[in-house]
């Protein structure tokens, strides 16, 4: 730690912050889950890169049909930099969530808990990235008919498995450490990396980006 900061942290650490000003207390600040519609607006008016401005506003003018009829009225969709962070720290965080399989399991009433026996995937399996599942609602696997199913384990097969995403190729796996540990890139957002150490319970991922979808992945696989 350096002398600069160590006031700020002295002032956390013993006055829960009251003493910092406004711009140390960032930790305070929450932003509410973004809704359907917000995610929608921001994906049709916000483009291109973050200006750091909270109250920036994006504007886009569209033809929505209202109503009866064939009348069709121009509705201009405005979002804030804070409701597009907001969207796209949740989208990020969806594809994000990675673990391996066997971490999480299904509860008999459907809840999804830590698995405390889980003791890592073994060498073989940790290379394959079906191996690998979204923390996240299910997205593919409602998709599948009960025969495709039929191979899984209802107690830790009930997420979405990497190699399902689409485009194929949005992950690369490799191994790291003299083959110690799996690195997952995501291809999709760059600058997500996603870390485990086979036979261990040991696993994580971190953000490193610009918080901007690579748009051009089709083209580029």
């Amino acid at each position: 730690m350096d002398f600069e900061c160590l006031h700020y942290s002295l002032g956390l650490a013993a006055g829960n912050g009251l003493t910092l000003r406004s711009e140390h207390r960032a930790y305070n600040f929450v932003s509410l889950n973004p809704t359907e519609s917000m995610i929608a607006d921001v994906a049709l008016a916000a483009q291109g890169r973050f200006t750091g401005d909270p109250s920036q506003e994006y504007e886009h003018t569209e033809m929505r049909i209202k109503g009866e009829g064939d009348d069709a009225t121009e509705e201009e969709v405005k979002v804030n930099e804070a409701s597009r962070l907001a969207t796209t720290v949740s989208n990020i965080d969806k594809d994000a969530s990675v673990v391996p399989r066997g971490a999480f399991t299904k509860s008999p009433c459907g809840n999804m808990q830590t698995n405390r026996s889980f003791g890592g995937l073994d060498p073989v399996e940790a290379v394959k990235l079906c191996n690998y599942l979204h923390l996240r609602e299910l997205v593919n696997l409602k998709k599948k008919s009960i025969l495709e199913m039929s191979h899984l384990n209802p107690a830790i097969d009930s997420l979405d498995p990497l190699s399902e995403d689409v485009p194929k190729g949005s992950w690369s796996l490799q191994l790291e450490g003299g083959g110690t540990v799996c690195i997952l890139h995501s291809l999709l957002w760059l600058g997500l990396t996603f870390f485990h150490v086979p036979q261990t319970p040991q696993h994580g991922h971190i953000y490193m980006g610009d918080r901007l979808m690579n748009l051009d992945l089709p083209f580029m696989l």
